[in-house]
């Protein structure tokens, strides 16, 4: 579930990061499970433009209206796989996770699991990940750095679209949230995040092959929380 300036023009990073999400997914099923997994980059809404542009990143009007598109997606998933419906996971990154908090807190939608990654903000409204309509919530988050001061080192904006915002400033991986949060500052043999984006062309996207954060939104999506990494 992409985020602010996301559009279905400018997806490639995404079309990339999905894929980079699919492998990772494969590499991660426990043995015998198979690698019948498929996974959909969703951009059924309309996210708010970059600032300044807009400030509207700050609020929830595009979330709000894009909570519901998202919502109606998976009641048509439940009602045309009734009997055999798979597993379903919901990958938010940045205003994304915004968004897809308000569809997971909609009566009738339920999910396995829900996993946050640089969220601009859970909303207000929702006290904790009890409140989700998921079994299992889980939370990544790179760490904080100032914005333009240490670009390319840690995540500059997440904290940004929180701190700033009129009724979204949840963050996801506090503990008093009650989230499952795991790491994406690197581990041995994996590389660290350093860009609030999912794909760059440096490799230092929440997304990105070899990251411990792609590790481990691979190991929540396949319901392995034992596997996820601090």
């Amino acid at each position: 579930m992409p985020g602010m300036g996301s559009s279905t023009g400018s997806m490639t990073d995404w079309a990339d990061a999905v894929q980079n999400v699919y492998s990772e997914q494969a590499k991660a099923a426990p043995a015998g499970r198979g690698t019948t997994n498929a996974v959909v980059a969703w951009m059924g809404y309309e996210a708010p433009p970059v600032p300044p542009a807009s400030t509207a990143v700050f609020g929830s009007d595009y979330a709000k209206a894009g909570g519901e598109k998202l919502a109606a997606s998976i009641k048509g998933l439940d009602a045309t796989r009734a009997g055999t419906m798979p597993a379903v996971n919901v990958l938010g990154h940045s205003y994304g996770t915004t968004t897809a908090s308000y569809a997971l807190t909609t009566e009738g939608v339920h999910v396995d699991s829900f996993t946050t990654i640089a969220s601009a903000g859970i909303p207000d409204s929702i006290h904790e990940a009890d409140e989700i309509h998921a079994d299992a919530v889980y939370a990544g988050q790179a760490e904080v750095v100032k914005p333009i001061i240490e670009h390319w080192s840690g995540d500059e904006w997440a904290a940004v679209g929180r701190d700033f915002s009129s009724d979204h400033h949840q963050d996801p991986t506090a503990p008093e949230f009650g989230a499952t949060s795991f790491g994406a500052d690197g581990a041995p043999g994996l590389k660290p995040v350093r860009d609030h984006g999912v794909h760059t062309w440096y490799g230092g996207g929440y997304l990105d092959e070899d990251t411990q954060s792609l590790q481990n939104v691979a190991y929540a999506t396949t319901g392995q929380p034992e596997r996820l990494t601090n």
